[in-house]
């Protein structure tokens, strides 16, 4: 059987997404508070699944691959074979066996629309069986980023992952991918930011007043580091330097000779 790309079963998570343009001012929201609103822009992943006789022999139990397989991708999977698929997960020993398997009900997930269940399935994939692909990272770091300010450290920790295996990408694409995960992990501290100053607005306690200082201090950092990017790359840099604005407090920090440090996207 040829392999089937992931992607095919993922498009509609990144519909309309595209490269990033080079002068995008139209996303910025000044709100009353002195927080700004900016929106992510999604980019186009495609994941590799690669289907081999292992893994058929690991899930012969479950049915014939020839059938789960594209089962899968239309979200057909019944749930007796989902159940089944899922204990060979947990009981193989093999890692190829457990990775394969996770990207088959990984598939059916989100061809399913059940994202709370696709949420659950990636999760596990990147914390118990591999989190070498940065595209997937990327995919479950955008996904988290789009829910509540609590999970917006579970976001910037996938957007790490993803930086550093960057090495994968290379010329415009990885300067992309690079420039995107930088923004991605600043808005998301910034949205955790602006969260716990509302609380600390209805509950001026010292732990609150102390996590959202914390919060700020590292919106200010990763603010700054996107908007280093942003120069070195050659991006429109207005989103960047207004969210940093915003965190530091002044346009000091902010500027080419502020405590920043400035790499080549090459370098990054």
């Amino acid at each position: 059987m040829r392999s089937i790309l992931l992607a095919i079963s993922l498009a509609t998570l990144v519909a309309g997404c595209g490269k990033k343009k080079p002068a995008e001012t139209t996303d910025v929201e000044t709100i009353p508070s002195g927080f700004i609103q900016i929106d992510l822009t999604d980019e186009e992943e495609d994941l590799n699944d690669l289907v081999g006789s292992e893994l058929s022999a690991a899930i012969a139990p479950c049915g014939d691959l020839v059938r789960l397989e594209p089962s899968a991708i239309m979200g057909r999977l019944k749930d007796a074979e989902i159940r089944c698929l899922d204990r060979m997960l947990r009981e193989s020993e093999k890692q190829t066996v457990k990775k394969r398997v996770s990207l088959v009900l990984m598939k059916d997930a989100w061809a399913k629309r059940d994202l709370h269940r696709w949420e659950g399935i990636v999760r596990r994939h990147l914390s118990e069986i591999d989190r070498s692909d940065p595209a997937m990272c990327y995919i479950f770091a955008k996904h988290l980023s789009k829910k509540g300010p609590d999970y917006m450290q579970e976001a910037i920790k996938w957007a790490d992952i993803a930086l550093e295996n960057r090495s994968v990408w290379e010329g415009e694409e990885y300067v992309d991918r690079v420039f995107n995960l930088r923004k991605m992990k600043a808005i998301s501290a910034h949205k955790e930011w602006r969260w716990l100053a509302e609380k600390y607005t209805l509950d001026p306690t010292e732990e609150l007043d102390q996590l959202q200082q914390s919060a700020r201090n590292s919106t200010k950092t990763l603010a700054r580091e996107w908007l280093d990017y942003a120069r070195e790359a050659e991006r429109d840099i207005t989103n960047a330097y207004q969210l940093c604005i915003s965190a530091a407090g002044t346009d000091g920090f902010c500027d080419d000779s502020g405590d920043g440090t400035s790499e080549t996207p090459e370098q990054q």
